[in-house]
This record gives structure tokens, sequence and C-alpha cells, in this order.
């Protein structure tokens, strides 16, 4: 693989990840009027981007309930455990 190639499938990705947390920014935004509220963040298999979920708890300062990790719902729906996110985001590096 070449430099250039290299770089920009990095770039390519970086503005991806920008691009979906913008979009969570956006979401979280147009119900802004709800004072008290928790986030649930689904699909989780299906990103690699976990880091937007500390972005966007520090974003509103809502609390975390639930993930969903699959597509058996409700089997796949779990109660959120800061220890295991922080650990998959260990593993993966």
């Amino acid at each position: 693989m070449s430099l250039y190639v290299f770089l920009q499938s990095l770039f390519s990705s970086r503005r991806r990840i920008q691009r979906s947390y913008r979009d969570l920014i956006n979401i979280v935004d147009k119900y802004s009027y709800a004072k008290r509220y928790r986030l649930i963040f689904t699909k989780l298999d299906e990103t690699a981007a976990l880091g937007n979920m500390l972005n966007l708890k520090l974003y509103t300062g809502a609390d975390v309930s639930y993930i969903t990790n699959g597509q058996d719902v409700p089997d796949d729906i779990s109660e959120f455990n800061a220890q295991k996110i922080v650990r998959s985001l260990l593993e993966s590096k």
C-alpha cells in the first residue's frame, strides 16, 4: 500500500467518524427540551466508534442506561456497564 492510499483511507475514516458524531449531536440537540433523560446506545456490534459514547455523555451530561449489542431484541439489550466498554476500547487498540 502506498503512503498516499494509506493517508487517504485514514482521512476518509476520520471524516466518517466526525460526520457520525455530528449526527449524534444533531439528534441530541433536537431533544434538548427534555430536561431529564438517559441515553441508550444501540447497535454497538456495528460500530468501531465506541469513543463517541463518552463524547456524547460528556456533551449531554446524561447518564447511560442501556446498550444493545446484536439483532435479537430484547435478548441483546443490557444495562450499561462502563467497565465493559472501557475494556472493549482498550482491547480494540
